[in-house]
């Protein structure tokens, strides 16, 4: 692949985005997906056991792109792997049913990933609040060594904001459901531990609308206490003691601290 290939758009990826009882602010999700200026890609939306009228709005769609997939085995974790497993580019990017992406995210970060040939690459993020207010941003470190050095006692990868070159599925698996709340995370401490490289884009390409509905909100604390077992678990395979102690100095400055 080189950089040809991306300005001629040649290049097939695919995007993920589960939803359950999105509704609200789903259209807004669906059309900041479609209208990227990077438009050769494949947009599956996996509806997980929705009871509101999610269905309904994303069938209104008349996009050749979107593909809707049922998941009936209900779960967060169920969803997004469906979703990976069904797609077919040789990029995948993750997109939250709240979430708005900026115009040029997938352009950007395709570009950025094929050029440098980074596995996992992200950027950083605005938060907006459920009415559209700004709350601020998330400034990112951006190396791989960095990344990998932080990723065991924070979070350094916003997840629906990656694009993840699909080989790395063939190459280390799934998500885990028994990792659920932080399967994402899990995830990607596999990566880094199978020496897949990371990198953040230093712009805020992607809108996270954080409010109290989400997954990710009701799931706080138990996504805080699974963290923190997996880290520790981490460590203790993978690292002599020198690099444990380390460690365990960020886990414990970041639990205390951070959280």
């Amino acid at each position: 692949m080189c950089i040809t290939q991306i300005e001629n758009q040649e290049i097939f990826c695919s995007v993920v985005m589960p939803v359950h009882n999105g509704e609200r602010f789903l259209c807004e999700a669906i059309d900041s997906v479609l209208k990227q200026t990077y438009k050769n890609f494949e947009f599956l939306i996996i509806e997980n056991c929705s009871t509101d009228s999610s269905v309904e709005i994303i069938k209104s769609y008349n996009d050749p792109r979107i593909r809707l997939i049922i998941e009936e085995d209900c779960g967060q974790v169920q969803a997004y792997n469906k979703g990976f497993k069904e797609t077919k580019g040789s990029y995948v990017f993750i997109h939250g049913q709240d979430d708005i992406s900026h115009s040029e995210r997938f352009e950007k970060q395709l570009k950025y990933s094929v050029i440098q040939n980074i596995d996992i690459c992200g950027s950083n993020i605005s938060l907006i609040d459920e009415k559209g207010n700004s709350k601020g941003n998330f400034i990112f470190s951006s190396t791989n060594e960095k990344i990998k050095e932080e990723l065991i006692y924070k979070i350094v990868l916003h997840n629906s904001a990656t694009c993840i070159k699909r080989a790395i599925f063939c190459q280390i698996g799934y998500w885990n459901e028994k990792h659920f709340p932080i399967a994402d995370i899990e995830f990607y401490l596999r990566a880094a531990y199978n020496n897949c490289e990371f990198y953040n884009i230093q712009e805020f390409l992607y809108v996270y609308r954080k409010h109290t509905k989400q997954i990710t909100y009701l799931n706080r604390v138990k996504k805080s206490k699974v963290f923190q077992k997996i880290a520790i678990n981490y460590c203790i395979e993978r690292f002599d003691e020198k690099k444990i102690l380390l460690r365990f100095k960020g886990l414990i400055y970041y639990y205390n601290y951070n959280m």
